[in-house]
């Protein structure tokens, strides 16, 4: 199938069928903490307990990812992602049928196992079918579709929740997921696909080069503490902190969830067009991926101060500033060869979504520890989490080597290979 070349029909088959599978794929993310206290009523779940369910997800979806990214660079993104979110329609219904803590976590293991591509095949897309220079643009409105997702799991399930089971809603994504690994299928174009030339291990070779670069080591370690923090509580651990530290009610929960997951819908797409129009004026992606992190961080020591009456709007802070921590990805791909996109993306998730799964289960743990004291316990939790976030700040800034960015005259497919050794 054919690329398209007029512009609408680029974005119908090249842009939204992969924005759709990203959408589910936050809707999965984050579905937890909307059904959490039903699923937690019915099965007699713990905090740690559910925390280590939850985060099943981003154990599978860490472990996926250095395959993933090999698979995206030799089969394109449109066979990988349609073929695994068949996995995420396996595992939803695994995990909706549960009886036990393991039929839970092996459910939603599956689930972050098929959704695991979604934003990683669609960045390769986006890096394949449009120019270099509009990365950052095309990425941000993707990373909309994501904050639409995480929406969709809050205020809209709980309004789902007081018509149906907790377990419809998650039967009713598992046909949303196979509808859309259809899409996928029949509209994408397929890509250019790699030569046989190239063997496995030449492919596991290159994973090394990139884990040997020094712009990797420059960006990820920033990338990796905010956004797997950003992970951990946007996706659960938000609304149980509301719940204890600002005694919201459930209803009070939900809003403050919608408004955390409306900042993000509002600010990728915002963070996208700004750090375009910054580019076009020189200002490089990287200065403003620190700013957003020092920012970010900056949220997170007030809401450690429990100021009365600013959850909501601390929150909502909180998921508007969340979206910068994903320019790491943007200006990580500039610094590699277009071949090696799909793979370097796919290292650095490897660890922001295994960091991700640490932060989420520990924090569970955390919590465990001071049942008797659950605001002193989400106090304890959020400075440990503020720590290794400014650890990694420091050493952002501190970093003297410097990164050589593509040009961006350069075609996708034709960027040289700017790997750095230390």
């Amino acid at each position: 199938m054919a690329v398209p070349t007029s512009f609408g029909a680029r974005v119908a088959r090249c842009f939204l069928p992969f924005a759709a599978g990203y959408f589910l794929s936050y809707s999965f993310r984050t579905v937890n903490a909307a059904i959490g206290p039903d699923l937690s009523a019915e099965l007699g779940l713990q905090a740690a307990a559910f925390g280590t369910i939850t985060s099943a997800y981003f154990a599978a979806f860490a472990l996926a990812q250095v395959p993933l990214g090999i698979a995206l660079d030799r089969w394109g993104p449109r066979r990988t992602h349609a073929f695994l979110l068949l996995f995420a329609v396996a595992g939803a219904c695994i995990f909706a049928s549960a009886e036990t803590i393991l039929g839970l976590a092996i459910g939603r293991a599956l689930i972050g196992l098929g959704v695991s591509a979604s934003l990683m095949a669609a960045f390769k897309a986006n890096t394949l079918y449009w120019p270099i220079e509009r990365l950052p643009l095309a990425n941000g409105l993707l990373l909309g579709f994501g904050g639409l997702g995480a929406a969709s799991a809050t205020l809209p399930v709980d309004w789902l929740l007081g018509i149906v089971d907790w377990r419809s809603v998650i039967y009713g994504m598992a046909a949303l997921a196979a509808a859309t690994a259809a899409a996928i299928w029949f509209a994408s174009p397929d890509s250019p696909r790699r030569g046989s030339s190239e063997t496995a291990a030449s492919e596991w070779a290159d994973v090394g080069r990139i884990l040997g670069s020094a712009a990797f080591w420059r960006f990820a370690p920033l990338t990796v503490a905010t956004h797997s923090v950003f992970l951990a509580y946007q996706t659960l651990w938000a609304g149980p902190h509301m719940r204890d530290t600002a005694g919201m009610s459930r209803g009070d929960v939900s809003i403050g969830m919608a408004l955390v997951t409306g900042a993000m819908a509002f600010g990728y797409p915002m963070l996208g067009a700004l750090a375009d129009w910054l580019r076009q004026r020189g200002i490089p992606t990287v200065h403003m991926f620190g700013i957003y992190a020092a920012l970010f961080v900056g949220v997170q020591l007030l809401l450690l101060l429990n100021l009365a009456g600013s959850a909501h709007l601390l929150w909502a802070a909180f998921g508007f500033l969340g979206c910068g921590t994903i320019l790491g990805y943007a200006v990580l791909t500039q610094s590699f060869a277009a071949t090696l996109a799909g793979r370097a993306n796919a290292t650095l998730n490897l660890f922001v979504f295994g960091f991700a799964f640490a932060a989420q289960a520990g924090i569970g743990g955390v919590l465990a520890l001071f049942a008797e004291a659950p605001v002193q316990g989400h106090g304890t939790a959020l400075a440990i989490a503020i720590a290794f976030q400014i650890a990694s700040l420091l050493w952002f800034m501190l970093a003297r080597t410097k990164s050589v960015l593509a040009p961006a005259s350069a075609p996708a497919g034709d960027r040289p290979n700017h790997v750095q050794t230390p």
